[in-house]
């Protein structure tokens, strides 16, 4: 267990909402949400990597996804199949981020301090 693990996530919060819910409150909207909690809460730990994780995450996943599709109207001039590709793979990058999207609510709704690959442990030492 690391120390993150150990720390309860019921210290109070300077939003003055209840720790899991500030910090199920970061997932709501992607990573806008996860941007503006983490913009307003100054103590809480727990909250501060919830809302940091879902920035990194979820708006590199928004990115690529985002970018994976521009191509794919792009690639339309040149080939229909690099326009199907493409799209297809936007669809997988979306369907890969609504569900790390919906696992990250439910844990961080839950208090537990679940760390996406790469991202959640960003997060951990940023917070």
């Amino acid at each position: 267990m690391t120390d993150m693990e150990t720390r309860s996530p019921d210290e109070p919060t300077s939003l003055g909402l209840d720790p899991r819910v500030a910090a199920a409150m970061a997932y709501l909207a992607w990573w806008v949400t996860g941007l503006i909690v983490l913009a307003l809460e100054r103590q809480n730990r727990f909250v501060r990597f919830h809302a940091l994780q879902s920035t990194l995450a979820l708006g590199a996943l928004s990115l690529v996804g985002a970018g994976l599709w521009v191509a794919s109207f792009a690639s339309l001039v040149v080939t229909a199949w690099a326009f199907v590709f493409l799209m297809r793979l936007a669809q997988l990058v979306w369907l890969l981020g609504v569900t790390a999207w919906a696992v990250c609510l439910y844990q961080a709704a839950s208090g537990r301090w679940f760390r996406l690959p790469v991202f959640g442990e960003m997060a951990e030492r940023w917070a």
